[in-house]
């Protein structure tokens, strides 16, 4: 047997840069410098059993968990989310009234074995932040400089049927939802893609 071709796998996805983010699908805004991201898939299942067997699993998707970790905290964000408010005599850390859904982009390279490094754009859609929480440490030999860690919860929207307008349904009668999105070089409207946030819709057979 012949060995199948690896052409066009990805062998490795590294680094994240150039993140922001919409609050109403339209219009985008930078984030401060990204250090890392993390996602973990809330995926849990229940395995119903009838006549002593397996007969079918239950599966529950509910989206992902994270952290969007920066180099600093982003000001300009957290006022966006209501994390922070300008007074009269500074700029204050209030209670937190309102938990904003928000699309967050960024870019990341990825590589085949051809070694040719390509960037990803990403977009995380109806995302959920908490505020960050702050450890700041004093010198010693050198700067001992912290990072910024924003909780995340991705809940996703729902599959636009082609067209964009209205939700997609499948044959059984079922919506979809779509957590995240990307684009790679090859693909229509790449260049644009982290311009506003993108509809997903269903492909055209």
């Amino acid at each position: 047997m012949a060995t199948p071709s690896k052409t066009g796998k990805t062998l490795i996805q590294y680094n994240c840069k150039n993140g922001v983010y919409s609050l109403d699908g339209t219009e985008v805004e930078p984030l401060t410098f990204l250090s890392s991201i993390t996602t973990d898939k809330n995926t849990t299942s229940t395995d119903l059993y009838g006549d002593g067997e397996l007969q079918v699993t239950l599966l529950n998707d509910r989206g992902s968990t994270g952290t969007l970790e920066m180099t600093a905290r982003d000001q300009e964000f957290e006022v966006a989310l209501g994390f922070m408010q300008e007074l009269s005599n500074g700029m204050g850390e209030v209670q937190v009234v309102q938990n904003k859904t928000i699309s967050i982009g960024f870019e990341s390279y990825y590589m085949g074995n051809d070694g040719v490094q390509k960037t990803k754009k990403v977009w995380f859609l109806g995302v959920n932040v908490s505020p960050a929480g702050e450890t700041l440490s004093q010198n010693t030999d050198a700067i001992n400089n912290t990072t910024a860690s924003y909780p995340i919860t991705i809940k996703g929207v729902n599959l636009k049927a082609t067209g964009g307008t209205s939700d997609y349904v499948d044959a059984n009668g079922n919506t979809k939802k779509v957590f995240k999105i990307s684009s790679v070089p090859t693909d229509a409207g790449y260049a644009t893609f982290l311009d506003s946030v993108p509809t997903p819709t269903q492909k055209t057979e």
